[in-house]
């Protein structure tokens, strides 16, 4: 089908448009939007034409980034809540001795040697070292040593005599005071008497476990594990037993004398010297005690052989 367009017609219909726009002026917002019309393709075609503009990654969020913990920086430093006054822990402490090493210096000498130690408690190893005391008041005051064989001729025996304090505050005296005594008593064996140590000048008590001793003598194997006590004449020597409250003072004793008995004949000489108490030998037999296996009673001397004395290959 054939349109005629009419150019004069559009035109007076534009003219009227346009008259009416003027009576109701209404042609500001008509030449607005005719700006917009034009306007809004050309920005979208410059838009359009620039290079895209690559976008930052926006930091992950708390939850998705590995958890830190907080740290609260301050400029100032905060109060202290200690109390009290400072504390080195590197400070050496001097107001309190070790107890093992004062008893080890004290007990420095070994069982054959003749020197007096300063004042030393020790202990067997069933238990507890006590607190150090003092020596011993001396139950045999202004005494003077025997004079003592160093080696006994075929036939001599060793002859000791001892006291020791009782229940009542007495004195009693051991004359002659047998090998393998048990001391105070056998109703309460804490010593043994071992015998003369081999050269006269000191004799050898075997320490019960749980039987404290304190005083001059010297101990094996050391004083906080006291098993073999050496004591030389007219030194008095305490003998307590550990109890929950502390030790317990049971009796004082010393050895008064060291000497010589002769004998008969070398047979007689040699019964004397393997006579025994059987109490002693008794616990003896039933001892666990390591250090008793460094000193052997050698009936042949009359004495006890300090084994660590004892060279060997004869050199």
């Amino acid at each position: 089908m054939n349109v005629d367009f009419d150019p004069s017609a559009a035109l007076g219909f534009l003219r009227g448009i346009v008259r009416e726009l003027r009576e109701k002026r209404l042609w500001p917002f008509a030449v607005a939007l005719l700006v917009a019309i034009v306007a809004v393709p050309v920005l979208l075609s410059k838009s359009s034409s620039r290079p895209p503009v690559a976008q930052a990654s926006a930091p992950l969020p708390p939850s998705a980034a590995i958890s830190l913990p907080a740290v609260s920086v301050q400029s100032a430093p905060a109060p202290s809540r200690l109390r009290g006054t400072g504390h080195d822990p590197f400070a050496q402490h001097t107001g309190k001795k070790s107890v093992t090493a004062s008893a080890t210096a004290s007990g420095a000498t070994g069982a054959s040697g003749s020197s007096t130690p300063a004042a030393r408690t020790t202990a067997t190893t069933s238990g507890t070292l006590p607190p150090t005391t003092t020596t011993p008041t001396s139950i045999t005051p202004n005494a003077k040593p025997t004079a003592t064989t160093t080696a006994l001729s075929a036939t001599q025996s060793y002859h000791v005599t001892l006291a020791i304090t009782n229940a009542s505050g007495g004195l009693a005296t051991v004359d002659p005071l047998e090998r393998l005594s048990v001391l105070p008593s056998s109703q309460q064996p804490l010593l043994v008497e071992l015998g003369v140590l081999n050269g006269g000048h000191r004799v050898l008590f075997v320490v019960q476990p749980g039987t404290v001793v304190n005083g001059p003598g010297t101990c094996t194997p050391g004083p906080v594990d006291c098993e073999i006590l050496s004591l030389a004449q007219d030194q008095t020597e305490g003998i307590s037993v550990q109890s929950p409250t502390g030790p317990v003072s049971i009796a004082l004793f010393a050895v008064t004398g060291i000497t010589t008995d002769r004998n008969s004949s070398a047979t007689a000489a040699d019964k004397a010297r393997r006579t025994e108490s059987a109490a002693g030998r008794a616990l003896l037999d039933h001892s666990t005690l390591s250090a008793l296996s460094l000193f052997r009673y050698e009936p042949s001397l009359g004495a006890v052989a300090d084994l660590r004395n004892l060279t060997v290959g004869g050199s």
